[in-house]
């Protein structure tokens, strides 16, 4: 199976809950790190019934920050989901101005001599991992075009949403090159073997994207006037190039690329003559996420587009959920029967969503999302609606309240959830007849004691996958990061009415004397 390891989203494991169900009343269990024996005369075992329904498909608010993971690729064919389109706009620049290549004494630049002058040029991607089909049977054509955009380029510290497309000119394709899996991971020596990269995807200039960046590097000085100084400062150079736009078509994978480590950059070969020597020298302009001397950070976009058209998905029976991570899906939950639970200390209380297996082929190639979320409907406003956090239960090391208004109470607990704490994690179970499937538990125990013990009110609850997420109430200062690379996973999950992978919520307690 393919690597998901993806750095700064490190899959998080805690201890499990092994339950059985199928009534009311549950023999015994294993919450967390403690025993619990539920023996039916000191403590009870409640199933309790979820209602729950599909909400919008591609709702979703995430944005991915310039240092992080982006994704690119297509998904063309997959069973329940349908389609998944992914984009990458990127300004690639010069790290010093006034700019000029090769280096003092060489002879780099000439449109006489076959021994000096720009011999080939690449767009490169650090690659990271993929999600999808790992064979590497269909190959996906990467392009890169010119994009042409006045907000783009001006813009670069925008933090844009997944769904954001710069105006890409109608020119030429300037570089192509068919990728799979094993050719991203693939060594490859370059500068006459001086050097070698690996994990790297690389897209070469044609002919077309030559006589373009030919106009940049023999076409552009350091002059402190005129049309065609480029390389005299960032502004200027921002002006020329507003950066590439980087796409795949056909394939069935998703491909995970950083763009400011090293191997992502604009990549130059260069013939050069020093000293009556020939040699070949790379010089590169790379990515920058932040400032770097003179040079601004670099303007970036990821673009994700789902269509479920045709798909199973976009016509949910009541049986099901269709889960996606970021830019994904979501359901609404609720649970009647809390309202009104009483005179009970509640050992552990946690929500139970299954996968629903389809195809052992297809559910190894598309996997599950390695994590849900769950959050409150917020019913203090009508419309537009609003969420906000679940009380007490995301991370049992920080005080926090959602309905804070003022900067002296936190509404979300600093240093993000605690997983071993909140859960939401997927973990693989077999059915009796060995087929494999996920199984998500997410815990709400100190929220059903205060229900239970303070008539707290029985919120509805949305259930999702995100990558990142923000609460409008709080300002955009807290986009919150979640655990899961974006658009990674997709899980049809059974529903509240669902025979055999029934969504629910288990409730361990002992009655009050």
């Amino acid at each position: 199976m393919q690597n998901r390891s993806f750095p700064g989203r490190t899959l998080v494991a805690f201890l499990i809950i092994i339950f059985a169900y199928g009534c009311t009343k549950l023999d015994t269990t294993t919450l967390g790190g403690d025993l619990v024996a539920v023996d039916n005369i000191n403590t009870f075992g409640d199933t309790l019934d979820v209602i729950s329904t599909q909400g919008p498909l591609s709702y979703d608010s995430s944005a991915v920050d310039k240092n992080e993971n982006h994704v690119i690729g297509n998904i063309t064919n997959d069973p329940i989901f349908g389609t998944t389109e992914a984009a990458i706009f990127a300004q690639f620049k010069p790290s010093f101005y006034p700019f000029y290549f090769g280096n003092p004494g060489d002879t780099v630049k000439s449109s006489q001599s076959v021994f000096a002058g720009l011999d080939s040029v690449f767009v490169t991607l650090s690659y990271k991992g993929l999600w999808g089909d790992s064979s590497g049977m269909t190959p996906q054509q990467f392009t890169v075009t010119q994009i042409i955009d006045e907000d783009f380029r001006i813009y670069n510290d925008s933090l844009r949403k997944l769904n954001y497309q710069p105006q890409v000119t109608s020119g030429p394709v300037l570089g192509e090159a068919f990728i799979t899996p094993q050719i991203a991971r693939k060594k490859v020596f370059i500068a006459n073997g001086g050097d070698s990269v690996q994990n790297q995807i690389r897209i070469k200039f044609n002919a077309a994207g030559m006589s373009f960046i030919n106009t940049l590097y023999m076409g552009q000085d350091t002059s402190l006037a005129g049309p065609n100084n480029a390389f005299r400062n960032d502004s200027i150079f921002r002006k020329f190039l507003h950066g590439f736009a980087i796409r795949a078509t056909g394939g069935n994978t998703l491909y995970y690329v950083n763009l400011e480590e090293a191997n992502s950059r604009l990549e130059f070969h260069i013939k050069k003559i020093k000293n009556g020597i020939k040699d070949t020298i790379v010089q590169i302009f790379p990515f920058y996420s932040v400032n770097f001397g003179t040079t601004k950070s670099s303007s970036a976009a990821n673009y994700v587009k789902r269509n479920y058209i045709g798909a199973p998905a976009a016509t949910p029976s009541a049986d099901y959920i269709y889960m996606q991570t970021s830019p994904g899906t979501f359901a609404h939950l609720s649970i009647p029967e809390l309202t009104g639970y009483s005179n009970r200390i509640i050992h552990r209380a946690f929500l139970i969503a299954e996968q629903v297996p389809f195809n052992p082929a297809t559910d190894n190639q598309f996997t599950p999302p390695p994590y849900l979320y769950l959050d409150l409907k917020d019913t203090s406003t009508a419309m537009p609606q609003r969420y906000k956090p679940v009380y007490f239960d995301l991370n049992q090391n920080f005080l926090y309240n959602p309905d804070a208004t003022n900067t002296g109470y936190h509404p979300f607990p600093f240093g993000n959830i605690d997983l071993n704490t909140f859960g939401g994690d997927g973990k693989i179970r077999y059915e009796a007849s060995g087929t494999k499937f996920t199984r998500y538990e997410i815990n709400l125990t100190r929220y059903v004691q205060h229900i239970v013990s303070n008539g707290f009110k029985n919120y509805d609850l949305r259930l999702y996958s995100p990558y990142n997420y923000t609460y409008p109430q709080y300002g955009t200062k807290y986009l919150i990061p979640f655990y899961n690379p974006v658009a990674l996973g997709s899980v049809r999950l059974g529903s509240g009415t669902n025979a055999t992978h029934k969504m629910r919520m288990v409730v361990i307690y002992s009655k009050l004397k």
